[in-house]
């Protein structure tokens, strides 16, 4: 606990209400702060701001009826006068508001810990849960904010790939009460473009590439370009360093508007200079990894092209560091592919099956193209494509998946309030007839049907979901994991 006045110290304050007891409040003990009007216990701050789907100022009673003492808010205070207990604050700027108090709450955690930040359509999972991993291993005790998890010494489910300021900084508190020294936090463009982390800025920022996918929300390429620019330009500390990956031209775009700011503190990769080759990939990838003149060779037990790119933009990350070339390729070894990333559930009848992620066009190429090598018979794929998100992409996966693979099977993925039959019609305009498809909307029937046509030598992927635990359908989530599926049918079906 601690009081009001500590907390808002730095706040831009505009107003306040009831004036006559201001040091009263101002010496009241805070117990908590939330911007959920179902998360407020006595003693609670409550800021009213306002979401991309609510407005918080509509629960202030809801807030103060369940202990709130002090509201924030950006909107000027009038009526208030029933709710003569409560101190109301208007402030200027309600999100630097949120960040400054939290920070003061939590006395400023981001302080003892290397911030490392992630960002990218695709790749950001994998490098930034590859990095926690060999930091851990090499002795510096690193926690994890991204999508699959939040890891501090537990694991704790992720709702959202960057959460509120609220909670990351409470999990940046908890890391550095039990001695953690870094964190890698995958860093979302509606994170960024939100200004979701507000008040935190980064030892170290990388970029891994740049294509199709959240056009629902950005509307433009340019638009969703600039956001995932904002980690570099407004939250890379002055001594911070960036790792930009050059393997899309946003890469190489980014670097060159990088250069004249950050100059010798831009690290590049997947570039001549620092680059992962595949050698071979039917057990693992087998690479060749360059650091300039210097080359390694290495057996790793990755799946997935993609993973090559991502393991230079790991080096490049571990090089910032000051991580030497022959210690990062001894880490290099026991990685594995993380949940729902080319995840290899099992092998059923000498056929192979994966799980992955892989929601957006480019990512589904990387997979189908990653997997052709592994089969000795068909690729099989089975996806379908999220309800209320970019509808344009929808038609693009089914051309990807008409190219890249032998069978198609279209499914339901997380429908959310639109018609699964309908998401389908969508994708099914790219495959345009040139390539047999099945549809079949129920998801774990489309999985049914999938393995019992396995045969050997096949190798099955179920894209979509991934790490995913859930089908978010009309509001509601409902239990469902492709891997746990898989492997029921399997038992169901006598495998």
């Amino acid at each position: 606990m601690k009081p009001l006045k500590k907390l808002i110290k730095d706040l831009e304050i505009i107003d306040f209400f009831p004036k006559k007891h201001r040091d009263y409040f101002y010496n009241l003990e805070i117990k908590g702060i939330t911007e959920n009007s179902k998360e407020v216990e006595s003693g609670y701050i409550f800021v009213a701001r306002k979401g991309t789907q609510f407005n918080g100022e509509e629960f202030i009673e809801e807030a103060i009826n369940k202990g709130a003492v002090v509201i924030l808010k950006e909107s000027p205070i009038k009526e208030v006068e029933k709710f003569s207990n409560v101190f109301f604050i208007q402030v200027k700027n309600i999100k630097k508001a949120l960040s400054r108090i939290v920070l003061n709450f939590y006395s400023h955690p981001e302080k003892e810990l290397i911030l490392i930040g992630v960002t990218g359509t695709n790749g950001k999972t994998s490098v930034s849960y590859f990095t926690k991993n060999i930091l851990n291993k090499a002795g510096l005790k690193t926690g994890y904010i991204g999508t699959i998890f939040y890891e501090t010494d537990r694991v704790i489910p992720a709702l959202e790939t960057t959460p509120s300021i609220l909670k990351i900084v409470s999990l940046l508190k908890e890391m550095v009460d039990k001695n953690f020294k870094a964190c890698v936090i995958e860093v979302s463009s509606h994170a960024l473009h939100q200004d979701r982390i507000l008040g935190l800025t980064f030892d170290i920022a990388a970029f891994t590439n740049l294509s199709r996918d959240h056009l629902d929300y950005h509307q433009t390429m340019e638009s969703y370009y600039q956001a995932k620019k904002k980690l570099f330009t407004c939250y890379l500390k002055p001594s911070g360093k960036a790792v930009v990956s050059q393997e899309t031209e946003y890469g190489k775009r980014l670097t060159k508007e990088l250069k004249p700011i950050l100059k010798d503190r831009l690290i590049l990769v997947n570039n001549e200079k620092i680059k992962a080759e595949i050698l071979d990939k039917k057990n693992g990838l087998f690479l060749l990894v360059k650091f300039g003149d210097k080359e390694y060779k290495i057996s790793t037990q990755l799946y997935g092209d993609y993973q090559a790119k991502n393991i230079a933009t790991l080096c490049g990350i571990l090089l910032t560091l000051s991580y030497k070339e022959d210690q990062i390729i001894s880490y290099l070894k026991d990685l594995k592919n993380p949940l729902g990333r080319l995840e290899l559930v099992t092998e059923y009848k000498g056929a192979k099956i994966f799980v992955d992620y892989a929601h957006t066009p480019s990512a589904l190429e990387e997979v189908l193209k990653s997997l052709k090598s592994l089969k000795d018979n068909r690729l099989i794929v089975v996806f379908g494509c999220g309800g209320n998100r970019d509808k344009g992409k929808r038609p693009l996966m089914g051309q990807v998946a008409s190219v890249l693979a032998d069978e198609i099977i279209l499914t339901s993925d997380n429908p959310r309030f639109e018609d699964p039959l309908e998401i389908i019609e969508d994708i099914k305009k790219g495959i345009n007839g040139s390539k047999p498809y099945k549809v079949i909307p129920d998801r774990k029937e489309a999985l049914k049907e999938a393995i019992k046509s396995l045969k050997k030598g096949d190798v099955l992927v179920v894209a979509g979901k991934g790490h995913e635990t859930y089908q978010e359908i009309k509001g509601k989530r409902y239990s469902f994991s492709d891997q746990e599926e898989v492997l029921k049918i399997i038992r169901e079906i006598g495998g």
